[in-house]
């Protein structure tokens, strides 16, 4: 009688180790699971001028300035932002120029147009919220018969929304905004 309990004592104390050796592993397991962490939304500036000083926020909420001479700038955030971004565009030449001006989320513009000669933006990452204003040409030729120097001819400017290929719509739309694609 003693040997068959001494038997069932030793499986029992099998059973019940197996038991112990589960629920620790099942611990474990629990233990090594992560809290999936927010993505962070990833901010960026870009801007497309020809010769022109770029005056911006950085990523320490200072002011920083840039002589860019042609095509596109971008400057990235690589943390999260708390404060407002700022941007300011002035073209450097006495001549019409373009200015595409844009403050990026994700890759995905949220704010940003198309100016002439100078742009200025700015946006609240907290509230998802911009401001801008954008430059028009003033014509400053005297000669064109008739039209006194220094006053704005009707203007066309062209749509500059951001295509899939990383470039701007150079469709010319009369009066500003968006062309009949990008509305």
């Amino acid at each position: 009688m003693r040997f068959k309990n001494l038997i069932q004592a030793k499986g029992l104390t099998k059973s019940l180790f197996l038991f112990v050796a589960l629920l620790n592993l099942n611990a474990c397991s629990k233990n090594q699971e992560t809290i999936p962490e927010q993505p962070i939304d990833e901010f960026s500036y870009e801007v497309e001028c020809t010769s022109c000083e770029i005056t911006y926020t950085d990523k320490s909420n200072t002011t920083k300035t840039v002589k860019h001479t042609t095509g596109k700038w971008e400057y990235r955030f690589d943390q999260k932002i708390s404060f407002e971004l700022k941007l300011s565009i002035k073209t450097l030449l006495v001549s019409k120029q373009t200015i595409n001006a844009y403050i990026l989320k994700n890759k995905e513009t949220v704010f940003g147009d198309v100016g002439y000669n100078q742009t200025d933006i700015t946006y609240d990452a907290q509230k998802s919220k911009g401001y801008g204003v954008y430059g028009s040409f003033k014509n400053t030729d005297s000669g064109n018969g008739g039209n006194n120097g220094g006053s704005t001819k009707p203007t066309s400017s062209v749509c500059g929304a951001k295509n899939k290929s990383g470039g701007y719509c150079k469709r010319v739309v009369v009066g500003g905004g968006r062309c009949w694609q990008h509305r």
